[in-house]
């Protein structure tokens, strides 16, 4: 498989623009995973922060600037998950274009390019199982790094 990935040969271009377009649409669905997490996260401490407020306004002793300070704090936390969701619109958006030219379809339109022939489901799946671990392969190698 590695020939055929560093071939030059212009039969075996779609099946490496398909395992590049693949590998980008791994790491994009892994980056939207994380911002669909991110504001996962940021709403589990709005939602904290809603229930002290609750709680203070119940307590009688409570003091103008207690629910002045928390309320700036929930303030603050409702602009994180405002940003966080628009990260991860943001993020769906990159996937979904990431994902084009990725499917079964592509797929065997690259496996009968390469072989100059209509291709069946059985050589997309065999195709599918040998190109899963170079797709994975080229992710790690494409992907950003991670602090």
């Amino acid at each position: 498989i590695n020939a055929y990935l560093n071939s030059k040969s212009p039969k075996f271009a779609a099946i490496q623009a398909f395992v590049t377009a693949s590998a980008n649409a791994q790491i994009a669905q892994a980056a939207l995973e994380k911002a669909n997490q991110a504001v996962l996260d940021a709403q589990a401490q709005l939602d904290t922060l809603n229930q002290a407020m609750t709680d203070l306004l119940a307590d009688p002793a409570h003091t103008q600037q207690q629910v002045d300070d928390l309320q700036a704090q929930i303030d603050t936390q409702q602009t994180a998950v405002d940003d966080a969701t628009q990260a991860a619109a943001d993020a769906q958006t990159a996937a979904d274009a990431a994902a084009v030219g990725t499917d079964d379809a592509s797929l065997d339109a690259a496996l009968a390019d390469m072989a100059n022939k209509p291709v069946d489901a059985e050589v997309t799946d065999w195709a599918k199982g040998v190109l899963a671990d170079k797709i994975d392969q080229m992710a790690a190698k494409l992907a950003p790094a991670t602090p």
